[in-house]
């Protein structure tokens, strides 16, 4: 097992003695090295375990029914290297009592098991989401029939339902509530949160906007984005002051360079409201330049950052004054936008409860309540007794977690530090079902490297060589993400640790792998774009454009090609007609969001 990993790869699969965060790209072997580390335990020669003393957490359970067929199939290969092996024979049977499932699922197996100590009814069932969509409504009806019998004497609610339509259109209301609901069930205390919301409403005190939560933030982006377009800007007019003829535009853009410094030097809201009418001058070329392309550039870098400045100083309309005073009325809606959340958590609570219902925004919090205590004041008995049944526990896709969900794995592994994450906030793809990411991140960015870490230190583990792709795409990923993903954008900086690598070589291509095209749309976007591509597509499988086949080249065929739509409906019939056009023919059925040519 060991002879076919990589160094990185060994790190995951055997560094012990405390919580191990990998961060495994796209294609480097996260399932393999969650696989193999499980089955190292299992084979360790002094210590070997069951595979029933581990928790492994997926997101789905399609996920985890994938996951014990991919470990049943590992197994069954050792048992025939090895088949007088015992032990192993053993883990077969045990493979289907182990804990493979989502966090929702577990929470559900530990809390009909201590019912007892949270007064709750062990024959409780969880809900479908069309159940809970119902008992949802039905308590929202009632909150607000509620709410408008007593509209007179609830200032904060007229308050929160006049800034929804003017008072002439709350159908927008129950979205709003719903959505603040879920936002606060994502938090390890949700009453405290929404305490936190009220607060910080509260404009009582505060003599600059800059010193509200949201001024603050308008504020550090503001300077962000100074900051990033004066650099550009100050290279753009250096150039052009070595440049042949291009004296004056580099004199207007030094002048533009020297008003953004001051607008980025503001330290009020008023100051920025002073600032912020930026004369860029008139940028002018005369015949002597011969650089067109450092023309164009100049033209484009200072145009991005006209347009990106007036998008971000929209927010800064008005003075300081008058954005308090808005923010006093608003603070006020914001104390009955909570009111009226807090009232749909009681009255839903109790609809479920009639029923003998959890959601799983319950199954969470109350496995949380076994597991903290309801003050969340630390790792209860239950706890440590539960985390003692598991030798590891192993998250996988742990960047779509939630601050809940992590508390629970915390709360488990809280003694011994034994749990293994494994995920890639690349890939974070549910943050409208909440997901945080950032728990991801700021792992990542406090766990020093496992080759350097103490005894109980949270360590990490990078997984950056990708044994699917070839470097040409590789590079290519690594271009776009080198441009675009950082702190501010994606959460991460994507510097030279980040950087994908090729885990095999790759017969090299005869031309280029990766091709970008911008279109110039005349008429009707769908229709132009799905004839440019479906023209190239007819180009690639004329018999002269190869792709890899192990380790030679063939040509490209009609299956090697799949389109991905940006929308299904409409776009799907455009594509599918141009095709056909050039006598391609696309399967029919499967996902909407694909088109595959046969």
């Amino acid at each position: 097992m060991a002879e076919q990993l990589t160094i990185e790869q060994m790190q995951a699969v055997y560094d012990r003695g405390g919580k191990l965060l990998v961060s495994a790209a796209a294609g480097s072997g996260k399932t393999k090295v969650l696989v193999d580390r499980l089955l190292s335990y299992v084979t360790d020669p002094d210590d070997p375990a069951d595979l029933d003393e581990f928790l492994i957490i997926t997101y789905t359970k399609a996920a985890a029914a994938e996951l014990r067929g991919k470990i049943a199939a590992k197994l069954t290969e050792m048992i025939a290297k090895q088949p007088y092996n015992r032990h192993l024979h053993q883990q077969i049977q045990r493979l289907y009592l182990a804990k493979i499932s989502t966090v929702h699922s577990f929470c559900a197996d530990i809390l009909r098991d201590y019912a007892y100590r949270l007064d709750l009814s062990a024959d409780f069932r969880v809900a479908d989401e069309n159940e809970c969509q119902q008992l949802q409504l039905r308590a929202m009806e009632q909150l607000l029939d509620e709410a408008y019998e007593k509209a007179q004497q609830d200032a904060d609610f007229r308050a929160f339902v006049d800034t929804q339509g003017l008072g002439r259109d709350d159908r927008q209301i129950p979205q709003i509530l719903l959505k603040v609901y879920s936002s606060a069930r994502c938090h390890l205390d949700p009453e405290e949160w929404l305490s936190w919301c009220v607060e910080s409403a509260d404009t009582k005190d505060i003599g600059d906007v800059a010193q509200t939560v949201w001024g603050a933030y308008l504020m550090e982006d503001l300077r962000r984005y100074l900051d990033m377009n004066i650099v550009a800007l100050k290279q753009c007019a250096r150039k052009a002051s070595c440049a042949e003829g291009m004296e004056k535009p580099a004199a207007v853009l030094e002048a533009t360079v020297t008003q953004l410094v001051y607008l980025r030097e503001s330290q009020s809201w008023d100051d920025v409201i002073f600032r912020k009418n930026i004369d860029y001058g008139r940028l002018t070329f005369s015949k002597k330049c011969t650089d067109l392309e450092l023309v164009e550039e100049i033209k484009a870098v200072r145009n991005s950052c006209k347009e990106g400045l007036v998008k971000r100083l929209k927010g800064f309309a008005d003075e300081s004054e008058q954005v308090l005073s808005d923010l006093k009325m608003a603070g006020a809606a914001a104390r009955g936008l909570v009111s009226l959340v807090r009232r749909f958590d009681r009255l839903y609570d109790k609809l479920k409860s009639s029923r003998r219902v959890l959601d799983f925004g319950d199954l969470e919090h109350k496995a949380l309540d076994l597991l903290l205590g309801k003050s969340r004041s630390g790792p209860t008995a239950a706890a440590a007794e539960i985390g003692s049944r598991f030798r590891e526990i192993m998250v996988d896709e742990y960047q779509d977690s939630n601050g809940v969900q992590d508390a629970i794995f915390a709360a488990l592994t809280a003694k011994r530090q034994n749990c293994f994450m494994v995920g890639d906030v690349k890939q974070s793809i549910y943050q409208f079902r909440l997901a945080d990411p950032g728990i991801f991140i700021e792992k990542y960015n406090s766990f020093v490297p496992a080759v350097q870490a103490q005894a109980g230190q949270g360590r990490k583990v990078l997984l950056s060589k990708n044994f699917r792709s070839g470097d040409e795409v590789l590079q290519a990923v690594n271009d776009v993400f080198s441009k675009c993903m950082s702190c501010q954008v994606g959460g991460l900086d994507y510097g030279e640790q980040e950087m994908l690598r090729e885990g095999i070589s790759h017969i090299p291509l005869d031309e280029t792998a990766v091709e970008l095209y911008g279109i110039e749309v005349r008429e009707d976007t769908y229709a132009e774009e799905a004839d440019f591509t479906a023209q190239r597509i007819a180009e690639l499988l004329d018999g002269t454009h190869k792709v890899r086949d192990g380790d030679a080249l063939r040509p490209i065929r009609p299956e090697d090609i799949v389109i991905l739509l940006r929308s299904p409906g409409s776009v799907g019939r455009e594509f599918r007609y141009a095709l056909e056009q050039r006598g391609i023919r696309c399967a029919t059925g499967g996902n909407t969001d694909l088109l595959q040519t046969e």
